[in-house]
């Protein structure tokens, strides 16, 4: 299980990278300036709307960090821009700090710490961290063991994923968990997947 969440932390960072809606200005110019891979302007750009407070553009600073574009890569930068930016709800750096606390990536390693990230993330709708709070409760990591939690959030991740690989990753995990549970515990884990409905952060 611990495998599944290292190899969708790597491809959920990038995948999550300069996504969705941004405004005019900066923040755009260097989301332009990212995708004609001049890194080095988009963190010129970015930089300043970060240290300002801007939640995007701190995501989008600590991206450059992690993956060493336009910036000298460093790992403990980027967790520091990811925070920042989780602190005011930004989801993708909510899941990017979850992740950094898995892996022990820029910041000692703490599944509880972990976990609290991946909530918050899974609680505004992110299936990726949805599937990672799945599997720490069905190992008892960072948070306490349980069965029907994790199976929850493993089904409500199931949904949310498109098809293939991390979805098949989801059903077998769901398989894995499900064999240790009652009827009873199965069906209220079900319930407990269909009555929950994302709850988005109020900036």
């Amino acid at each position: 299980m611990k495998a599944i969440i290292r190899n969708l932390v790597a491809a959920c960072a990038i995948a999550a990278a300069l996504g969705g809606p941004v405004a005019a200005g900066p923040l755009e110019d260097g989301n332009a300036a990212y995708h004609q891979k001049e890194y080095a302007k988009a963190a010129a750009l970015w930089q300043p709307l970060a240290e300002k407070g801007d939640a995007t553009a701190q995501y989008y600073l600590g991206t450059l960090f992690a993956e060493g574009k336009g910036v000298t890569q460093n790992d403990a930068t980027a967790f520091t821009w990811f925070q920042r930016a989780a602190d005011q709800g930004n989801v993708a750096a909510q899941y990017n700090v979850g992740a950094s606390y898995a892996s022990g990536t820029g910041v000692d390693k703490s599944d509880a710490d972990a976990a609290k990230w991946f909530r918050r993330a899974a609680d505004q709708g992110m299936a990726f961290a949805q599937l990672n709070l799945g599997l720490l409760y069905a190992a008892g990591n960072g948070v306490p063991k349980d069965s029907v939690e994790a199976f929850k959030w493993l089904q409500i991740a199931f949904r949310g994923l498109p098809a293939g690989g991390a979805r098949m990753d989801v059903a077998h995990a769901m398989q894995d968990v499900s064999a240790k549970m009652t009827g009873d515990q199965l069906d209220e884990a079900k319930q407990r997947a269909l009555e929950w409905k994302a709850k988005p952060e109020v900036k």
